[in-house]
Order: structure tokens, then sequence, then C-alpha cells
């Protein structure tokens, strides 16, 4: 058994439905795909008629008030012909920077000042669930942090020098997911802070977690899988 338990939610949030609660959704979308093996990246490869991207995406509706999906410079007009489609104008696309924190901070800067939590949402996981989203929105609301995360069922060694070091005990670690949600002016503050002494985070929690600020987590969902390798979802085309 883990030391460290889940917060749970079963329904919908109530608070999501008033327009005053304002939430942003950041979609980093910018990434290149190297390890996917396309010469496209592979947020933007078809699933059943639709990029993986527009899949993520359209999971959101209803959760957010305004949209930033953020793109390879090179996809800007694409996307943005993509996002009229949906017939959204709460939807901004911009153009990513050199690394996925450098991303979602040009996310944020586009996202208006009245945003008060703000999702961050990989577009390589197309799968996520509604529930999951819902989950993840709540725990940001009690708080102010929140992210899923999926218990760790290997065994887990420490490695050096091509043998084991030790073997880390697995009921204390855990496997984080997306979407991230936050309080939009901690996630800012994380990120500055991270600027300023030139680290790079891993993922969102990361850099909040540098602040002394206490992330909360909620029970991840084996089914929200990141799409990285071309095997990990074949019916992918370009």
């Amino acid at each position: 058994m883990s030391d460290w338990s889940y917060v749970s939610y079963a329904s919908y949030p109530d608070w999501l439905m008033n327009s005053s609660a304002q939430v942003g959704l950041i979609l980093a979308a910018g990434g290149t795909g190297s390890r996917f093996g396309s010469g496209t990246p592979k947020q933007f490869l078809t699933y059943e008629g639709r990029p993986l991207y527009l899949h993520a995406l359209s999971r959101f509706s209803g959760f957010a008030d305004r949209v930033v999906v953020v793109v390879p410079a090179n996809h800007l007009e694409r996307v943005e012909a993509e996002a009229r489609d949906l017939a959204s104008p709460e939807i901004r696309v911009v153009s990513g920077g050199a690394t996925r924190q450098c991303s979602v901070e040009r996310g944020l800067q586009a996202l208006p000042p009245e945003i008060r939590y703000v999702l961050v949402h990989d577009a390589a996981r197309p799968f996520v669930s509604r529930e999951l989203i819902a989950a993840v929105a709540e725990g940001m609301r009690r708080f102010d942090a929140c992210i899923p995360v999926l218990p760790v069922r290997d065994t887990v060694k420490e490695i050096a020098d091509g043998a084991v070091v030790r073997t880390i005990p697995r009921e204390q670690l855990g496997l984080a997911q997306t979407p991230q949600g936050f309080l939009a002016s901690l996630l800012r503050r994380a990120i500055d802070r991270a600027r300023g002494d030139e680290v790079q985070g891993t993922d969102e929690a990361s850099l909040v977690e540098r602040l002394g600020v206490a992330v909360h987590v909620v029970e991840g969902d084996p089914e929200n899988v990141k799409i990285t390798w071309s095997q990990d979802l074949p019916e992918l085309t370009p």
C-alpha cells in the first residue's frame, strides 16, 4: 500500500458553470516529435479523420473560457484555419519556443489577465477523459495546484555504470500525466523563478514544486496515454 493517497472527485465541478471562474487552457502542441520518427510532428498526424491535437482539444469543450494552442511557427496558419472551423472565437494560436517551458510561458502570455486558473495539456494525449479533466479542475480550485498521477506498478531500480545502485520503493512514486491545473498567478511565478534560475522543468508541476508549494494529486487514467513512439498508435497517418 502507498503511504500517500489521491484526492478523489466523482462529478463535474459545479463552479465551472460559473463564467466568473475564468479558466484558461494551454494546449502544448509545439513539439517536433523527433522520437516519433515521422517528418510531420506527431500532434498533426491524423487519427480517425482528425489531427491528434484536435482530438485532445475537443475533450476540453466546456472546461475553459479561453484556449491557447501553442504550435511550431510553420504550423500557425494551418492551425488558425482549423481553429476557425471549430467556430470558437476564444481560441488563440501562438508559436512555441525552443523548449516546452518556453512554449507554455508564451501560452500564459497569450491568456487575458482575468484568467484565474489555467489547465496545461499535452496535445499528444488525445484520449484524456472528461472525468479526469473535471477531477484536475476541481483539485486546482481547492488546492491551487493539482495533477493526475498513475501508480508505479513495476519495481524501480537506480542504475549507474551499468549496475544497480539501489531499489527505490515504488509505493512513494507516481507517473505524472496532463492536464495539470494551477492558479494562473502561481504558474506565472513558478515560470518566472525558473527562468531567473536558468532551470528547465520536465513539467509545470516541477516548477511549482520549486516554490515550496504543495502540488496535490488525483488518480490518473491508464488510457490517457502520451503518443511518443509510432507503435503507440499505428493507425496514425500524415
